[in-house]
């Protein structure tokens, strides 16, 4: 069984060089939640990542390590 490739988007602000940490599951809800979180004059573009997103990587890592922490 071939595993099928997760597509997810983030949030790049124009302002901010790093993509938002969440990740969203369609273009339309990042669009949505970015039309919300813009402040005036703010610029963004949604970002399509697949499995082997940076960001994602990075955040998976930082939670597990938090859950490590605690169960020191």
């Amino acid at each position: 069984m071939d595993r099928k490739e997760t597509i997810h988007y983030h949030i790049r602000w124009a302002q901010i060089p790093l993509l938002d940490f969440e990740s969203f599951n369609t273009r339309v809800q990042a669009e949505a939640a970015a039309q919300v979180l813009a402040r005036p004059g703010e610029t963004h573009t949604i970002e399509e990542q697949d499995d082997g997103c940076q960001r994602c990587r990075d955040a998976k890592s930082e939670r597990d390590a938090q859950v490590y922490r605690e169960l020191e």
